[in-house]
C-alpha cells in the first residue's frame, strides 16, 4: 500500500471519549472536538434542624466534670473548627472554646426527659451504697414561680382599685394588708400563697367586670419586669426555684443561681435543655424526692416560630 501522508493519517484517527459535537473548523476538512462545558455541581443542602438552641448560661467551675461526663462527644467537638459567628461567650464563659463545648453537648448530648431522671439517680449508687449526684441532661419545661409576699404585694396593687366595688373582695384585700404589716411577712409564705388565691376567687366574673380577666396576667407581668422570682437557700447557696416538668408531683425543682435572674428571659414558661446535678430532695415542702442543681442552661425554640411560621 501506498504511504500515507500525515494528513491522512490525522484524517483518520478517531476520538473515542470525547464529545460529538463540532468544533470550530481548522480548515483541510479537519475539526477541533467541541468541548463540553462541565455542569454546574449542585451541593445538597444539609437538614434542618426541626428547632435551636440558645446557650444562655453555664457554670464554668464545672467544666471539668462536664466534659468528663461527656469524653467522647467532647473529643468530637474538638476537631470541628470554631465558628466566630457562633462560638461566642455567653454572659460569664471563659471562652469561645467553653462555648463550642457546652453547645455541643445540649445539641449533640443524649438527654432524659425529668421522668428519667429517679433512673439516673438509681444507676449511680454504688455496690456499697456509696453515692455522688451525677450529672444528666434534661429536656423539658421550665415553670417560673414568684415570691409568695411579692405575689401578693402585686395582686394587691392591682386588685385594690377594684376592691370597693365587692365587700368580700375587699374583706381579703383587708387581710391581705394586715399580713404584710406583720413584724416578719417573710416567714408566712404559705398564708401569702393562701390569701392571693382568696382575692382570685373573689374578683367579680368577667361577665360582670371585664377587667376582672387582667387581673392576673398585670400581675404576672409585674412580677416578671421585677424579676420577683421564688428563693430557697439549699446546697450552700440561695437559689431561684423553677419547676421542671409537668404540675404536681412530677414536677422537679431546679435551682439555679440568683445572679442569673437578670439574664432570663421574660417569660413564666421556657423551653430548656439542662445540664444539671441530679440530688434528691434538699427541701422537705417538696413533693418530689428529687431535684436538679443547674450547671448549664440551654433555650430551646421550634424554628417555625423564627421562619415566620407562627407569631
Amino acid at each position: 500500500m501506498p504511504a500515507l501522508t500525515v494528513g491522512q493519517l490525522a484524517g483518520s484517527v478517531e476520538h473515542t471519549g470525547r464529545d460529538a459535537t463540532p468544533g470550530p473548523s481548522l480548515g483541510a476538512g479537519l475539526t477541533m472536538p467541541g468541548q463540553r462545558s462541565p455542569a454546574p455541581v449542585q451541593a445538597s443542602s444539609p437538614a434542618r434542624p426541626a428547632e435551636i438552641v440558645e446557650l444562655l448560661w453555664f457554670d464554668a467551675k464545672a467544666l471539668p466534670r462536664i466534659r468528663a461526663s461527656w469524653s467522647d462527644l467532647i473529643l468530637d467537638l474538638d476537631f470541628e473548627a470554631l465558628d466566630p459567628r457562633l462560638d461566642l461567650p455567653p454572659n460569664d464563659a471563659g471562652s469561645p472554646k467553653d462555648h463550642h463545648h457546652l453547645s455541643g453537648v445540649l445539641t449533640d448530648g443524649s438527654r432524659i426527659d425529668p421522668s428519667g431522671v429517679p433512673q439516673a439517680i438509681l444507676a449511680s449508687i454504688s455496690e456499697k451504697g456509696r453515692f455522688t449526684p451525677p450529672l444528666v441532661l434534661v429536656e423539658g419545661e421550665l415553670r417560673f414561680l414568684f415570691d409568695e409576699i411579692e405575689a401578693l404585694k402585686a395582686t394587691l396593687a392591682v386588685v385594690s382599685p377594684l376592691a370597693g366595688m365587692d365587700r368580700s373582695l375587699k374583706e381579703a384585700v383587708d387581710l391581705a394588708c394586715e399580713l404584710l404589716r406583720s413584724p416578719y411577712p417573710e416567714g408566712a409564705t404559705g398564708a401569702a400563697a393562701t390569701l392571693t388565691e382568696q382575692i382570685k376567687e373573689r374578683l367579680p366574673p368577667p361577665a360582670r367586670l371585664p377587667a376582672a380577666a387582667r387581673i392576673e396576667s398585670q400581675a404576672e407581668r409585674l412580677l416578671l419586669e421585677q424579676r420577683r422570682y421564688q428563693t430557697r437557700t439549699v446546697l450552700g447557696d440561695t437559689w431561684i426555684r423553677a419547676l421542671l416538668g409537668a404540675s404536681g408531683q412530677d414536677a422537679l425543682p431546679v435551682y439555679l443561681p440568683k445572679r442569673l435572674a437578670p439574664w432570663l428571659p421574660m417569660l413564666p414558661r421556657l423551653r430548656v435543655r439542662l445540664v444539671a446535678e441530679a440530688h434528691l430532695r434538699q427541701d422537705q415542702a417538696e413533693s418530689s424526692r428529687y431535684a436538679l442543681k443547674a450547671l448549664a442552661l440551654g433555650r430551646v425554640a421550634p424554628l417555625d416560630e423564627i421562619q415566620g411560621g407562627r407569631p
